[in-house]
């Protein structure tokens, strides 16, 4: 077992370096966040519009721009700040928090959490616009551009994909979601996920995964890549060098993985390396601890210099851009402060410091390690050469890096995109167990049918199911099941199932990172009672794959991968046979299922409405 690192004060690594220059630590702890250090102003900036903005045909070259910078602004350059898409008045404390990092600290760029698509494309607008040089904007889309902003397009999760056995459908789904991406200004996504999630227990990768094999998800994960770079935009695989065989979410705390570099190099590392070999332009770390092969033991490896240099950028030859995960992850943060994890990161040989607790603290740590020798200023000028040079490539200093609002209903959600949507999702759908051929439903056969919706409590149920499946039968009940839930609830929900002819169990538990799934006792017995009544139950997961372990004795078991609206849609024309099922279970459900699994469907609708 390894020694975790306590979490302390930052104090400076080069006791003796902060004393010789102790002017300096003296005035980072007095300045404002605007002023220069002595000895810090640099040249005159070149190609300055009267405003301080870069005219953007002035830059080609980041070599000749970085010798316009200062210090403190290169440091800037590595650093991306939260933003969110919603309407803010000039003096609402979250616009100031944004402008400040933009203005003052002159940030290399801002990611975007929750939003909307027009609020969030006047941010990016408002925000480039106090930018000298042009803001490097990201986003996390796993599940399209929909998973952050609910008017574009929702996409069906990765392992969902695998499940259609179609790499074709990776592409697509990378090349949509990086189209609307781009119409929002969007430079860089963080997707795809190459964790290999061979782990059951995991409970923080999941159905983010394509599969358990690595080949597998190799496959599925270039055809992603390949897609986002057609559509123009850098994609970002992660979690490097591996987050599917843990059991501890680093959103909560920091994972321990107690693997060898064998073990390592034949199971987590190989999608990593083909994406590489493919041309992968952006990596992100993992916050998870790897004792046996890190240098510093209890470090998370994106603290690591062996995790970040020696594996990834020496034995994996990978030049593109290193980006942490955030920061304010429990991972980093219950072990090392702000200015602390920033230097570490630095050293390590991190590119893109991702969502720092505390900017000013971060920079400011980072700023003294370089005047004091702990870090070379060479160390900083070839992460920020490795970011200037993707600005350039994206173009945003060949034209002023402006949303353009007019065209957005044009290229966001589309008809195109929708419909290509729609059908992944139908081929996404996968059946697992059919006895005696319940499925498709005979609508003469069943009479009350009731569908049960399990829930873990934390948010409301989108109950699509009852309304696809409504019009072909005499009479549908829904009902809610979740933890904690009041008697009387509870008593519906067992007069429900005991009643029906047919019981629909739909378990909506999904995958959410930094919470745990807790199905309690509440629960339990009234689950019991869907397989005491003698007639047929069909269970549905519309998340994680390994719900269906709460539902083994139904008579039907159908994988649905999403709660989203869409999954739900295609999981009821599977039930109504108003579509074939085709779908490849590409992770193992011990002891039910085995990888490959899936029972094929194409059936001629038996309907009467």
């Amino acid at each position: 077992m390894i020694q975790r690192i306590p979490r302390r004060p930052f104090p400076s690594v080069l006791f003796l370096h902060a004393i010789v220059i102790l002017i300096f630590v003296q005035a980072l702890a007095s300045c404002r966040p605007s002023e220069k250090l002595s000895g810090d102003i640099g040249p005159a900036t070149a190609g300055m519009t009267a405003s301080g903005l870069l005219q953007p045909e002035e830059v080609t070259d980041p070599d000749v721009l970085l010798t316009t910078m200062t210090l403190r602004q290169k440091i800037g350059q590595m650093f991306l700040v939260a933003a969110r898409g919603g309407f803010y008045p000039d003096d609402d404390r979250m616009w100031q928090r944004m402008s400040e990092a933009v203005e003052q600290q002159e940030v290399g760029g801002i990611m975007f959490f929750s939003g909307n698509i027009y609020d969030q494309a006047i941010v990016t607008n408002r925000l480039q616009k106090k930018s000298r040089i042009p803001l490097w904007v990201s986003q996390d889309m796993e599940f399209g551009a929909a998973m952050r902003i609910p008017q574009a397009t929702y996409i069906t999760p990765a392992m969902g994909i695998a499940a259609t056995g179609n790499p074709n459908y990776a592409y697509q789904k990378g090349y949509i979601t990086a189209k609307e991406a781009s119409a929002l200004g969007i430079h860089q996504i963080y997707a795809p996920v190459l964790d290999v999630n061979n782990n059951p227990l995991n409970p923080v990768i999941n159905v983010r995964s394509y599969s358990e094999n690595p080949d597998t998800v190799a496959r599925y994960g270039i055809a992603f890549m390949e897609g986002v770079r057609d559509a123009g935009v850098m994609s970002t695989a992660k979690h490097f060098p591996g987050h599917g065989d843990t059991d501890v979410d680093s959103h909560l705390d920091l994972p321990v993985l107690p693997f060898d570099y064998h073990r390592l190099s034949t199971m987590e590392l190989i999608p990593f390396r083909k994406a590489i070999r493919a041309g992968l332009p952006s990596v992100m770390t993992a916050h998870i601890a790897l004792p046996e092969i890190a240098w510093n033991s209890g470090y998370p490896g994106t603290l690591d210099p062996y995790i970040t240099g020696s594996l990834l950028r020496d034995s994996l030859a990978f030049e593109g851009l290193i980006v942490t995960d955030g920061m304010g992850m429990r991972g980093i943060r219950n072990f090392f402060e702000s200015g602390e994890a920033a230097v570490l990161a630095v050293k390590a040989g991190i590119d893109q410091i991702l969502l720092p607790v505390n900017l000013l603290e971060a920079m400011d740590a980072v700023h003294l390690a370089v005047l004091s020798g702990e870090i070379p200023e060479e160390r900083i000028d070839d992460s920020v050469r490795r970011i200037l040079n993707e600005k350039i490539r994206a173009g945003l200093f060949r034209q002023p890096p402006v949303v353009d609002l007019e065209r957005l209903p044009y290229r966001i959600n589309t008809r195109e995109h929708r419909l290509i949507a729609d059908h992944i999702a139908r081929e996404s759908i996968t059946l697992l167990k059919n006895t005696e051929q319940l499925l498709p439903i005979d609508s003469t056969r069943f009479v009350k049918v009731s569908i049960v919706n399990i829930s873990d409590g934390r948010r409301s149920t989108d109950d699509q199911i009852s309304r696809e499946i409504a019009d072909y039968f005499h009479k549908v009940r829904s009902v809610q099941m979740y933890p904690g839930q009041c008697v009387r609830d509870s008593l519906d929900a067992v007069d429900a199932v005991m009643s029906a002819d047919l019981v629909i169990a739909v378990s909506h538990v999904a995958i959410r990172t930094a919470e745990d799934i807790n199905l309690d006792d509440t629960v339990g017995p009234v689950m019991d009672h869907l397989f005491r009544t003698g007639s047929p139950v069909i269970g549905i997961s519309l998340g994680t794959p390994y719900a269906i372990l709460n539902m083994a004795k139904a008579d039907a078991h159908i994988l649905g991968w999403s709660p989203d609206r869409r999954q739900q849609t295609a999981v009821s024309n599977a039930l109504l046979g108003k579509a074939p099922v085709t779908g490849r279970l590409q992770v193992s459900i011990p002891p039910l299922y085995t990888i490959g699994d899936g029972i094929r469907l194409h059936p001629e609708p038996i309907l009467n409405q």
